[in-house]
């Protein structure tokens, strides 16, 4: 664990022997998990709230760490840390601009330690295209293991869930369009990240920052249904949505519209 915090803390961290051990942990002790800790300090720093205990992962477990590329696609390891995302060999010629995006992300020392689970769960930078991209994830809960949509498990997911690993579609003739607006670019928290994909029959747009994460499936709807008659509809309707997520400031959900209005031209061309 990153010394800082742990000077910071003086927490007891718990180290099962396995990941099934690890959820009981963490349900038993109500204790959350504890990989790169990019996420820990900032979170508690910002709530006021520390946790006495805390539940260590395990890079070495079955499942949890790498890339994997299957016929559906590449299969990442919740314990890959973004740095090792975003210089496999794979992350390029699947999605291009998740390297771009990823290297946009804090700075290099957060980089090597966060990890992409840790991300996903926190809304951070990879949430949007996630989210977009229609992943799946596979997770360890009390009452078993299996895979869900990304999207369902945003809502439904139960305190002591783990995860082991995010699926990617195979995304490698799809076209993208990811974009990220911070206070700076790299040392501060994201204020939003945009994703617009298109797989040259379906469209979908997705957000994460300071409103949370989420898909604009509204949005999408007026898209495939209607098309886009008047640029100022397609605004109202994203800014409807985008407050109705949780999106409060207005100036911010304005910088947001753009960027998607910007991103659906970039996506639809040739589409």
């Amino acid at each position: 664990m990153n010394n800082l915090v742990t000077e910071r803390l003086a927490v007891r961290v718990m180290r099962p022997e396995s990941p099934r051990q690890a959820v009981s942990f963490a349900k038993r002790f109500r204790a959350p998990y504890i990989a790169g800790g990019t996420w820990l300090q900032p979170a508690c720093e910002r709530d006021r709230q520390w946790p006495v205990q805390l539940v260590a992962l395990n890079p070495d477990w079955p499942g949890f760490l790498g890339v994997q590329e299957t016929d559906g696609g590449l299969i990442i390891g919740a314990l890959t840390t973004l740095d090792e995302l975003a210089r496999h060999p794979l992350t390029s010629v699947y999605l291009p601009p998740l390297v771009g995006l990823l290297n946009r992300v804090a700075g290099p020392g957060v980089r090597n330690l966060g990890t992409v689970g840790g991300n996903l769960l926190a809304g951070g930078d990879l949430s949007a295209l996630a989210l977009a991209l229609d992943a799946e994830v596979d997770v360890l809960a009390g009452k078993g293991t299996g895979g869900r949509p990304l999207v369902q498990w945003c809502l439904d997911r139960a305190a002591g869930d783990l995860l082991r690993s995010v699926t990617l579609p195979d995304c490698r003739d799809w076209r993208f369009f990811v974009e990220k607006l911070g206070y700076r670019e790299r040392f501060s928290p994201t204020r939003a990240t945009v994703a617009c994909v298109h797989n040259g029959q379906q469209l979908r747009l997705a957000v994460c920052g300071e409103g949370g994460a989420g898909r604009l499936v509204v949005t999408e709807a007026m898209l495939r249904d209607q098309g886009v008659r008047e640029l100022g509809d397609l605004a109202t309707v994203i800014d409807s949505e985008l407050e109705a997520l949780g999106w409060q400031c207005t100036q911010l959900r304005l910088a947001v519209c753009r960027m998607l209005e910007f991103g659906l031209a970039e996506v639809s061309l040739e589409a």
